[in-house]
């Protein structure tokens, strides 16, 4: 799951950019945008390690699956333990995966709102110029 804290500091972070796009604040909008690539490569890259895992997990569960429908000596109550405790599994599986998808869509918004105001401040804010002249118009 992901934290309620990381979901506010994210907020924080796109509010603050907001405020100093509009404010031409070249200070504060340059750290911002320098490490926006470094930031994105980590998300993927931690993604991909969690996809990878959830893969990995799921292709183990189908194993023990396959083992337990051919299994023949297996009586029918710890056939029906087994299958509940396969199933807690599953929607294990099923809520990191849906948590995962979440925190793509989240991001892909959270991305989109950055280049959306990258664009805005290059077309709008003057190359040498600070925020002072333009946030008193």
């Amino acid at each position: 799951m992901m934290p309620l804290l990381f979901l506010a500091a994210a907020s924080a972070d796109l509010d603050a950019l907001g405020q100093a796009v509009a404010h031409c604040d070249r200070a504060a909008v340059n750290p911002m945008f320098a490490g926006e690539a470094a930031r994105r490569s980590g998300f993927l890259l931690d993604a991909y390690h969690e996809q990878e895992a959830i893969v990995n997990d799921r292709l183990a569960l189908s194993d023990q699956r396959r083992t337990l429908r051919e299994a023949t000596d297996i009586k029918a109550a710890e056939r029906k333990d087994s299958e509940k405790q396969l199933d807690l599994q599953q929607a294990a599986l099923d809520d990191r995966q849906k948590a995962l998808n979440d925190k793509r869509m989240l991001e892909g918004i959270r991305e989109d709102a950055m280049d959306s105001m990258r664009h805005y401040f290059l077309l709008n804010c003057p190359a040498g110029g600070g925020g002072e002249d333009r946030a008193k118009h």
